[in-house]
């Protein structure tokens, strides 16, 4: 299956929000990137909605990681809403779930 990754980004104030829908891997990383970061420099708030991701692999899942970090970094709020179970079952293998899922593990 090969579905394009498709990001929405719009804002509403000082919050922005993204929805995400499709393939989140290796080749499509980039362009996650590239929006999330130009939404945490855009806001103090940013909420991923990923309920709408059909596959995801460690990358994909690596690149929410790098966000959450940055957001954080840059004292942006950061959420994740609908995401698949792929994603956390990713990080909890790599023992990072709690950047995304906002548990401070530090």
């Amino acid at each position: 299956m090969s579905d394009d990754l498709v990001i929405e980004r719009r804002g509403e104030g000082d919050r922005q929000y993204l929805e995400i829908r499709g393939t989140l891997d290796a080749e499509r990383v980039e362009q996650l990137a590239h929006e999330g970061f130009e939404a945490i420099a855009a806001g103090s708030s940013v909420e991923f909605r990923l309920g709408g991701i059909t596959s995801i692999d460690l990358t994909g899942a690596l690149g929410l990681v790098a966000l959450a970090r940055e957001a954080a970094d840059r004292d942006v709020a950061f959420r994740i809403e609908g995401y698949p179970a792929q994603l956390q079952t990713l990080l909890e293998e790599q023992g990072l779930w709690s950047v995304l899922a906002g548990e401070d593990d530090q």
